[in-house]
């Protein structure tokens, strides 16, 4: 009998100490992988937070600086905005075209004078292709590539009086 509680006993510490040691190797594994999503989402977040914060891409944004500005407020004609639109949507490519062209964007971003100006390229661009213009770039561009595009944009004002 004494021999029974003996094996039951060291079954039981066995079990014991083996549940502790997966239940720590667990933990240690589960730990490892936050630490690995935390840095790729640190990686990613600023771009992201950086390109659905500026402002020059919310399609109202000319109609609050239209109320908060009491001059007159230098825009685009909406069939300009519309070209522009136009152009960076011809510039995305299929793999087997070569791809994106980058430099194509980049020019239309260079064209603009104001963040206003922006706003309304976005507006046209969602208004004509049903796709938000923000979405498009996060799609169809790399990291590296955001980063121009928002360089190019930060350095705009925020809108142009005459």
């Amino acid at each position: 009998m004494s021999m029974t509680y003996k094996i039951i006993g060291a079954s039981v510490g066995t079990l014991l100490i083996g549940s502790t040691f997966l239940s720590m190797r667990k933990r240690s594994r589960d730990m490892r992988t936050s630490k690995l999503l935390s840095a790729i989402q640190a990686q990613i977040q600023p771009i992201s937070s950086g390109l659905t914060s500026q402002n020059a891409f919310d399609i109202h944004y000319l109609n609050k600086v239209l109320q908060t500005v009491n001059r007159e407020v230098l825009v685009l004609k909406t069939s300009t905005a519309s070209r522009y639109a136009d152009q960076i949507y011809k510039s995305w490519g299929s793999w087997y075209e070569g791809g994106d062209d980058e430099e194509k964007v980049y020019g239309v971003f260079r064209k603009m004078k104001d963040k206003v100006q922006v706003s309304q390229v976005a507006k046209a661009y969602q208004e004509t292709y049903s796709k938000n213009l923000i979405d498009t770039l996060k799609d169809r561009f790399e990291k590296d590539e955001i980063t121009i595009v928002l360089n190019i944009i930060k350095a705009l004002p925020n809108y142009r009086t005459a």
